[in-house]
């Protein structure tokens, strides 16, 4: 049996579960932290799901697709994540940001996987726990920057 492999990303905030609530579901602020894509969705369980960047001319590219699983407000948000890549069509990881209380306000967890099925795993696996650390900085000051 292979070893699970889920990109993690846990972030202690010291703000409200409802400014984390907003920052991951409003795509006016999804954008300033999730490379420029605003989210597309109806926010019904089941519902496609499109990260989309607004290019200056106007045009859109949707880099990712996926559906909605669980949508618990204040507290949980699930996708399926329809991987297009090259060598990855095919395959689907799950993506998951967890709110919980915390001591000083909440703590939001991010997990994606399970990538040991995919092939070359191992990359991408570390690809994608690299990407969640890329937008760490700029998630953590969208939270603290919403009044």
């Amino acid at each position: 049996m292979k070893k699970p492999l889920w990109a993690v990303l846990e972030l202690p905030l010291k703000t409200t579960k409802e400014i984390v609530w907003t920052v991951l579901t409003d795509p006016k602020y999804k954008s300033q932290y999730m490379y420029n894509c605003q989210v597309k969705c109806n926010w019904s369980t089941g519902a496609e799901v499109q990260w989309v960047e607004q290019h200056d001319d106007e045009t859109e590219t949707v880099h990712v697709r996926c559906e909605l699983l669980e949508f618990s407000p204040y507290s949980c948000l699930r996708f399926i994540i329809f991987h297009k890549g090259s060598g990855l069509k095919g395959q689907n990881s799950e993506l998951r940001f967890v709110i919980s209380p915390h001591s000083e306000g909440v703590l939001l967890s991010i997990e994606q996987g399970d990538f040991s099925n995919f092939p070359q795993a191992e990359e991408i696996y570390a690809e994608c726990q690299r990407g969640w650390e890329f937008v760490k900085k700029d998630l953590i000051a969208t939270c603290y920057n919403i009044i």
